[in-house]
């Protein structure tokens, strides 16, 4: 109520000064306050007024009667708009009062006409600012690939308020992409033009009410997760060297520690201690934000420890390498998601590899079917694959089993031992030797 009282004798004071016709403050008289460094609000007359705040930005407000209500007008700051400038802008706005106008409504109507004229390049450069960069790492990639392989290359220049339904069906329709990846797609394009209905740049979201099925069919149906028998892998492991030493230890340490591919490439080795035998995945890594320990028994360690001397003075686990990825990327960096499975492939192609072709995920499968028939428990097993449990199992069962994954983790590890070694294996229930 003070300030209102206060902000109604400024305008009080300048009516008096406006009737006299005189202009109250000088060039000096704000130099001198400028090096004071005082908060101040001095009127010069007509409604105008010069503020200067305690962080010392100096600044020109035009105080004003519209509708018997009090307001403001900031027409800039000090020295970028001078005393004589401010004095001619302030008999503009005036003329535009005496109209019937209000210049504080007006100055907001351009602010809201400014934004709307954003292009979808603009409205991308502010969504991956102040909402991609705060997901996880493996979220961050994929909207970063939607938006540059996609979305910005067909919308980029189009205005946020010009883009239609259609235009998203467009660009769905013809992205060439699998069922899941224009499923991906259009999440992309529903979050990005929710954050341009968050700042008010659009009144609706042209993602909403897209049918993919409408769009580009029906879902092909999902593969089923493979699990490897064990001739499969008697078959595999022995030659799993012709992928590369690296690959190959890399993918023995993928099948026994029944991690995500992501979580083992993105590896860092200030998270492996390998005197303890422990591996910490950090949640940043991880599909569902939550981090978890991996026990690592003698074998996995020794795999490890080669992959140390592979890696040198990398922090990285699977350093990258190429030189180019790291000159992309600048400097140490981890190697690429599917580098992998890209050698994996092209041993298929090769030909002689008499077993059925599996994805990333059928390492998991595998490692649950085969730890199933060895007598692990359903919940150490869903632990060690770090699956989030269902319902109230989930509120309630809070104990890690990391006793029990030790058990079982070692128990599968030395089958696949025996697997690459073409040694007889005879399953032992893990009750027994538990």
């Amino acid at each position: 109520m003070a300030s209102v009282d206060r902000h109604q004798r400024f305008c009080t004071e300048d009516f008096k000064v406006a009737k006299r016709g005189k202009n109250l403050l000088t060039p000096v008289q704000i130099q001198h306050w400028i090096r004071a460094r005082q908060p101040i609000a001095r009127t010069d007359g007509d409604g105008l007024t010069f503020t200067l705040s305690a962080a010392g930005t100096a600044t020109w407000v035009l105080r004003y009667q519209f509708g018997g209500r009090a307001r403001e007008l900031t027409l800039g700051n000090y020295p970028d708009i001078s005393l004589p400038t401010a004095r001619q802008l302030a008999r503009e706005k005036r003329v535009e009062i005496d109209k019937g106008g209000d210049p504080a409504i007006t100055k907001k109507q351009e602010k809201v006409r400014v934004r709307a004229t954003w292009s979808v390049r603009e409205l991308a450069v502010d969504y991956r600012e102040k909402i991609v960069a705060a997901l996880a790492e493996s979220t961050q990639e994929a909207r970063n690939a939607d938006l540059d392989q996609v979305i910005i290359p067909k919308l980029g220049a189009m205005l946020v308020t010009s883009v239609t339904s259609a235009d998203i069906v467009g660009l769905i329709a013809d992205s060439g992409r699998t069922w899941t990846m224009c499923k991906r797609l259009r999440s992309t394009c529903n979050r990005l033009f929710a954050h341009a209905l968050g700042k008010r740049l659009i009144h609706i979201n042209p993602t909403v009410g897209i049918d993919l099925v409408s769009v580009i069919g029906q879902r092909p149906p999902v593969r089923r997760r493979l699990m490897l028998s064990e001739t499969e892998l008697r078959t595999l492991l022995p030659d799993i060297k012709s992928i590369g030493a690296e690959n190959a230890l890399a993918f023995r340490i993928l099948l026994a520690t029944c991690v995500r591919t992501i979580e083992l490439v993105k590896a860092q080795w200030v998270n492996v201690d390998l005197e303890k035998g422990i591996w910490i995945v950090t949640e940043d890594t991880v599909k569902t934000r939550r981090g978890y320990v991996v026990p690592l028994c003698p074998t996995v360690v020794s795999w490890f420890r080669e992959l140390k001397t592979c890696a040198g003075d990398s922090r990285w686990v699977l350093p990258a390498r190429r030189g180019h990825r790291r000159a992309r990327l600048g400097g140490d960096t981890h190697v690429g998601n599917s580098t992998l499975w890209a050698a994996l492939t092209r041993r298929f192609e090769r030909g002689g590899l008499d077993i059925r072709r599996f994805t990333p995920h059928d390492t998991r499968s595998t490692a649950k079917s085969h730890m199933k028939a060895m007598g692990v428990s359903n919940e150490v097993s869903e632990r060690a694959l770090n699956h989030v449990l269902k319902g109230m199992e989930e509120i309630y069962d809070q104990y890690d089993y990391l006793p029990e994954r030790q058990a079982a983790l070692e128990l599968w590890a030395a089958f696949l031992v025996a697997c690459e070694q073409g040694l007889p294996w005879t399953v032992v229930p893990l009750r027994r030797v538990a």
